[in-house]
C-alpha cells in the first residue's frame, strides 16, 4: 500500500520571483487592477479600496520592510527544500490552479478538476503579465524564477496519475484527464515548485489542475471532500510508494486580507478544522484568494498529521493594502 508521508503548502506569484526591492513595481498595475475585492466581497477600484482602508499601509510598504519580507520568504523556501530532501518521496501530487485558463487550451476548456497523465511535463515558455510587457527585464526575472523562461521538461508519472483519476471517479469526483501534446503547458503554480524545491534532483510530479474561478469552481466544503478522496486514492495504490502532496497558491491576493489568512492558518492546527474550512465564506475567496481552496484540500488530505511549522508573510505594496498573504507550511 502506498502512503502519503507529508503535505506542503506554499504560495506562488510572479512577484515572488523578484527581489524585495522590486515588489513595489507591481503597484503600478495595482492602481488599475481589474480584480480588486474588499473584505465584504465587493468589487472595487483602487481609489475606493484606498479610501475604505484609510490609506493605512504606509509603513508596511516601505522598501526596508519589503526587503525583510523577501528574506523571510527565501528562508521559508529553503526550509521547504530541506523538508523535501528529508522525506525523499517517490512522487509528488501538486495541486495548482488555472489562472483564467492560461494553460489548458488557452481558456477554451476549463474543467473544475483535471489530472495530467503524461510522463513529461512541459512548462509554459513565456510569462504574460502587464508588468513584463512594460519592462522586459522584469519579465525575464519573473520567467526564470517561475520556471517559465523556456520550454523546460520535468518528469511526470502517468501510472500514478491514472490510478489517481480512476480512484477519484470511483469516489464520485468527475475528473478530467489532460494528455500530453505540444499544446499541454503548465504554468507557474507548478513551475514554482520545481524551481524553489527541486533545483537539482527533480521528483516525478503529477499536476492536479483545480479551477478556482467562476462559474465552475468547486465549493470549499467539496474541496475538503476532495482532499480526503485524494488521500484514499493514494492509500489504494498497490505499490509501497512514498507520496508527497503539495498545495501551490494563496493565500489572499490581490488585496491582502490578514483576517481570512489567519483564519485559514488557525484552522490548519485546529481540532475543528473540518467545520472551519468547510464554512469559509465564499465572498472572501475571490480573485487570487480563491486559491485558498488548494489549502483546504491539503488539510483534508493531511487531517491526521501534525502541522510541524508554518510561516505567514503579509505583503502590502500600496497604501490601500494590495499585495498578497504569503504562506508556507508542512504537515507530517
Amino acid at each position: 500500500m502506498a502512503k502519503l508521508v507529508f503535505g506542503i503548502g506554499l504560495s506562488h506569484s510572479p512577484m515572488m520571483a523578484l527581489p524585495g526591492d522590486r515588489w513595489k513595481d507591481f503597484a503600478v498595475f495595482d492602481y488599475q487592477h481589474p480584480a480588486l475585492y474588499d473584505e465584504d466581497g465587493n468589487h472595487v477600484n483602487y481609489a475606493e479600496l484606498e479610501q475604505k482602508r484609510n490609506a493605512r499601509y504606509g509603513e508596511e510598504m516601505k522598501d526596508a520592510n519589503l526587503i525583510k519580507q523577501w528574506q523571510d520568504m527565501r528562508a521559508a523556501f529553503q526550509r521547504l527544500r530541506r523538508d523535501l530532501e528529508h522525506f525523499a518521496p517517490d512522487a509528488l501530487l501538486v495541486i495548482g490552479n488555472e489562472h483564467g485558463g492560461e494553460t489548458l487550451s488557452k481558456g477554451r476548456i476549463i474543467p473544475a478538476l483535471a489530472v495530467y497523465t503524461g510522463d513529461t511535463i512541459i512548462s509554459e515558455g513565456a510569462i504574460n503579465h502587464p508588468i513584463s510587457r512594460k519592462d522586459p527585464e522584469i519579465g525575464r526575472l519573473m520567467a526564470k524564477g517561475l520556471g517559465m523562461d523556456g520550454n523546460h521538461e520535468w518528469p511526470g508519472s502517468s501510472d500514478i496519475a491514472i490510478r489517481l483519476v480512476t480512484s477519484l471517479m470511483e469516489q464520485g469526483f468527475d475528473s478530467g484527464v489532460i494528455r500530453k501534446n505540444q499544446h499541454t503547458l503548465h504554468g507557474h503554480a507548478w513551475g514554482t515548485v520545481v524551481v524553489e524545491l527541486m533545483p537539482e534532483k527533480q521528483i516525478p510530479m503529477v499536476p492536479i489542475h483545480l479551477n478556482t474561478f467562476p462559474p465552475n469552481q468547486i465549493p470549499p466544503s467539496r474541496c475538503y471532500d476532495l482532499g480526503r478522496a485524494i488521500r484514499r486514492a493514494v492509500e489504494e495504490m498497490p505499490d509501497h510508494l512514498r507520496i508527497g502532496l503539495i498545495a501551490s497558491g494563496g493565500l489572499s491576493h490581490f488585496v491582502t486580507d490578514v483576517d481570512i489568512d489567519r483564519q485559514v492558518l488557525a484552522a490548519l492546527k485546529s481540532e475543528t478544522a473540518e467545520q472551519e474550512l468547510r464554512s469559509l465564506p465564499r465572498h472572501r475567496l475571490k480573485a487570487g484568494s480563491s486559491e485558498i481552496r488548494n489549502w483546504i484540500i491539503l488539510k483534508a488530505a493531511c487531517e491526521d498529521m501534525q502541522l510541524d511549522w508554518d510561516e505567514y508573510i503579509p505583503v502590502f505594496r500600496t497604501l490601500a493594502g494590495t499585495g498578497m498573504g504569503m504562506a508556507f507550511a508542512r504537515f507530517s
